[in-house]
């Protein structure tokens, strides 16, 4: 570790390139500590805004929306347009198709199509969170028109200038700037967790070490989900592959490599759909008046009852399916293949070795979304059969854990190669 970090502040351009980084994140952060002028946050508690899909864009902006804070959106909005624009383009929209075979360019132009999405969304939910706040705990000082308005703009410009802020890591930094804004939100609320859940479950009497043991405990198997994450986010499966290349006139050589697909190249996402669509019909009743209707909604789609866990696990694994083909183009990765002379060994090129990705792809997802479906279920299941950890503020898994783990190791890994290939650079003629 040691040493790692010292080759990162030895090399100069990558010394410059992760302060930067850092100076970036210091930004963000120093941004999402400070309210909104005329917002009184006073009246809205902590829990307000992690219930139902607040607590999904809370977690996303690191805790910025309980503060109601200059970022209060933070990425969200870009990240669902992102996917808006994503499912578009699967021969939904023909222009974003066309652009989505174009390379660099059409890339631009869908970044653009992106942010003007972003933006109106950015203008949807700002309006959406400021009227159900205020309606339901008066958090603005004014309720006139233009203190809406003015709440609305300052949302939309914080969270525009995060996806900038974002955009200055990706290119002038190290790593993916949005994930590493939603990584540092995460991951700045670990201290203040891990000291509450302390205080949760250690009672100074005469059963105190015993509480202790408990805490020592709970530590324990989190840096072991921890480490279980990690094993998953690293596991892969290896299909083989040849390409036929020329030496000479009389002569041909098959150079093999691999293709590697990730147990779970869905990501987070699946977990984040299924909590949204879990959460958005609790969201909607809890501004109604309590009736029998809401009451079996909220028994429903709650994923701590029954019916609602065997929902949530149930769309975790579809969503994994969904996107795990989405994110993977077994047609466009066959006629690559094609066209650059490589082959599946016993494979044939063409429609058979579409099918065979497709079904490699298919069995490796199983494994992917059973593992997703055991991270996410910890949370639920950990109070019911540890009961110390009932009123623990830390979650045991989840999603904050899985963007933790997964934007980390991307980040080394991206860290590494940079590394690596600076250290080789001198023995490389040009």
């Amino acid at each position: 570790m040691l040493t790692f970090l010292k080759n990162v502040f030895k090399k100069g351009e990558l010394r410059r390139k992760v302060i930067f980084t850092l100076g970036i994140l210091f930004v963000y952060r120093l941004g999402a500590g400070i309210t909104i002028p005329g917002v009184n946050v006073g009246s809205l508690s902590s829990s307000d805004a992690t219930n139902g899909i607040f607590g999904i864009m809370n977690l996303l902006g690191g805790g910025t929306l309980e503060r109601f804070s200059l970022f209060a959106l933070g990425v969200s909005p870009y990240i669902t347009s992102s996917i808006i624009i994503e499912l578009l383009s699967m021969d939904v929209i023909p222009a974003l198709t066309r652009w989505r075979k174009e390379g660099n360019t059409g890339k631009k132009k869908k970044d653009r199509v992106t942010r003007v999405l972003t933006l109106l969304l950015a203008a949807l939910q700002g309006g959406v969170l400021t009227y159900a706040f205020d309606t339901s705990y008066n958090i603005l000082v004014d309720t006139s028109i233009w203190s809406y308005i003015y709440v609305v703009l300052i949302m939309m410009a914080g969270s525009m200038l995060a996806i900038w802020l974002g955009d200055q890591i990706t290119q002038k930094g190290i790593g993916n700037g949005v994930s590493l804004l939603i990584f540092t939100g995460i991951v700045s609320n670990l201290p203040n967790a891990f000291l509450t859940t302390y205080d949760n479950l250690v009672t100074y009497d005469s059963g105190m070490w015993l509480d202790i043991a408990w805490y020592v405990l709970f530590v324990v198997v989190y840096l072991s989900i921890v480490v279980f994450v990690v094993f998953t986010e690293g596991a892969i499966r290896k299909i083989p592959v040849n390409y036929a290349s020329s030496t000479s006139v009389t002569m041909r050589t098959r150079e093999q490599t691999h293709m590697p697909i990730k147990i779970n190249s869905s990501g987070v996402l699946p977990v984040i759909f299924a909590s949204s669509v879990l959460a958005a019909p609790r969201t909607i009743v809890s501004f109604m008046k309590a009736s029998s209707t809401t009451k079996m909604i909220n028994t429903i789609f709650n994923y701590q009852e029954p019916v609602g866990f065997c929902l949530y696990i149930l769309m975790i694994i579809g969503f994994t399916f969904f996107y795990s083909n989405l994110q993977i183009d077994a047609e466009k990765i066959s006629d690559d293949l094609k066209k650059n002379g490589g082959s599946i060994p016993g494979v044939r090129t063409g429609i058979e070795t579409k099918n065979f990705i497709k079904r490699v792809l298919n069995q490796v997802t199983v494994a992917g979304s059973l593992t997703l479906c055991i991270i996410a279920a910890i949370p639920i299941i950990t109070p019911i059969i540890w009961t110390q950890t009932e009123n623990a503020n830390l979650s045991l898994g989840g999603t904050g854990l899985i963007i933790v783990t997964g934007v980390a190791l991307e980040t080394v890994k991206q860290i590494k190669t940079y590394i690596t290939r600076k250290e080789y650079h001198g023995y490389i003629r040009k």
